[in-house]
């Protein structure tokens, strides 16, 4: 048996006036990428996981408790930020723009991009 490697890019939005993305589906993969527009208002990307589409998110938590998040994300400048490996074994995923574990509601709409490889 061979292991293909079938890459997909997911449009990620981020309504204004909210933290969360759309549900992105990760169980065909194993790792990736945020490309992140250059408008952002400032915050960091933590992720929030589900074993269903359409259940309860909760925030991804690495093994001491700490948040699993994309921190530094640079204002002003669109830039690719790679997955964390926390995220692995996560069937569906949201990006979450968070400060310190609260809700950083976004001004405007931002669109987000997912590059996903199996």
């Amino acid at each position: 048996m061979f292991l293909t490697r079938t890459p997909a890019a997911i449009a990620a939005a981020i309504p204004a006036d909210a933290a969360e993305s759309n549900v992105i589906g990760f169980a065909d993969f194993s790792g990736g990428q945020v490309i992140t527009p250059a408008a952002w208002d400032a915050a960091a990307i933590a992720f929030k996981v589900c074993s269903t589409p359409d259940g309860t998110f909760v925030p991804l938590r690495d093994q001491t408790g700490a948040l699993v998040e994309i921190t530094g994300i640079v204002a002003n400048a669109a830039a690719a930020y790679p997955l964390p490996d926390e995220l692995f074994g996560s069937l569906y995923f949201k990006l979450w723009s968070e400060t310190a574990g609260v809700d950083t509601n976004q001004t405007a709409a931002r669109a987000l991009t997912v590059t996903l490889k199996g």
